[in-house]
């Protein structure tokens, strides 16, 4: 057996470090912040303690990798091309949005229990203040360059508009009229 490329060691430490995400993501959300030790991340993510601080130097670091993740996501979202008209961008922002509840409502439920945990959201809070101040800043440009009077305020209300929809879909799955509040949303926001 020949030793491992610098790139299968890499592959390895990539998917280690994402084992121990995922697993610390549905601990997070299931059993609490404060609940969770690093202990029953390991078990959860069949991982020992002490690969588990090779990679991360407390609980608290899992949760801002968890987060930068979803900042990840968030970003992709509001990636443009140069040629989009706000048009184009309004309408990337909401097919890509509904697609994330649709396609990811296990997510989307983990990220609404997390959201209401004070002891995570204290810890969060300077980046969630930057990525939201971030992105409300493009949504009311993009929401400005439509036409809209008061656009941060309209940004404010869309933003409230999607989180009422993951909301909605997470908690009543496919009962809920999700391609009918797409068509009605794209309708509202989207120019014809």
């Amino acid at each position: 057996m020949s030793p491992r490329t610098p790139q299968q060691n890499e592959e390895i430490r990539q998917q280690s470090r994402k084992q121990i995400i995922d697993a610390a993501f549905e601990l997070f959300a299931n059993e609490g912040y404060s609940h969770t030790s690093i202990l029953a991340i390991a078990r959860k993510a069949s991982v020992s303690k002490g690969l588990i601080y090779h990679y991360f130097d407390s609980k608290e670091s899992i949760l801002v990798a968890i987060f930068d993740q979803m900042v990840q996501i968030g970003e992709e979202m509001l990636d443009f091309p140069d040629h989009f008209t706000s048009t184009d961008k309004i309408k990337q922002v909401l097919n890509q949005t509904f697609e994330f509840i649709e396609t990811q409502p296990g997510l989307g439920r983990l990220m609404i229990r997390l959201a209401l945990q004070p002891d995570t959201m204290s810890t969060l809070k300077p980046k969630i203040d930057e990525v939201q101040e971030a992105q409300m800043v493009q949504h009311a440009q993009i929401l400005e360059d439509l036409g809209y009077e008061n656009p941060k305020l309209e940004a404010y209300e869309l933003g409230a508009i999607l989180d009422g929809v993951l909301l909605g879909y997470a908690s009543q799955g496919d009962d809920y009229p999700l391609k009918e509040m797409k068509t009605k949303i794209m309708d509202d926001y989207v120019p014809s």
